[in-house]
């Protein structure tokens, strides 16, 4: 039987030498300055880590852009967390397509 904790939730990928880890969905200091206990975590192989944290870096930003005052403003804590799970969201639909259009090309 494949022991669950060794196996990534976005690819698949089964380890049996502990590249698998838990990640946060949400950054621990984000969800810590939101004032809301841990957020979830996923386990993750160390290819999708990485390219989960590259996906944070792109969707993730610390302003936000005012159209009443016309300035970029500091986006409140609880923004950054609700963009954390958008972006979590988005990047495993995308690895999904992924794998579906790796599958019927066979």
């Amino acid at each position: 039987m494949t022991d669950v904790r060794g196996t990534c939730k976005v690819c698949g990928y089964v380890s049996h030498l502990g590249a698998v880890a838990q990640h946060h969905i949400i950054p621990k200091d984000v969800s810590k300055q939101a004032g809301m206990p841990e957020s979830a975590t996923v386990n993750l192989c160390c290819n999708c880590h990485f390219e989960l944290y590259t996906w944070y870096r792109t969707k993730v930003t610390d302003m936000v852009y005012d159209p009443e005052t016309k300035r970029f403003r500091d986006k409140s804590w609880d923004e950054k967390v609700k963009d954390y799970e958008s972006a979590f969201n988005e990047f495993k639909k995308y690895r999904d397509e992924q794998k579906k259009s790796v599958r019927e090309s066979k």
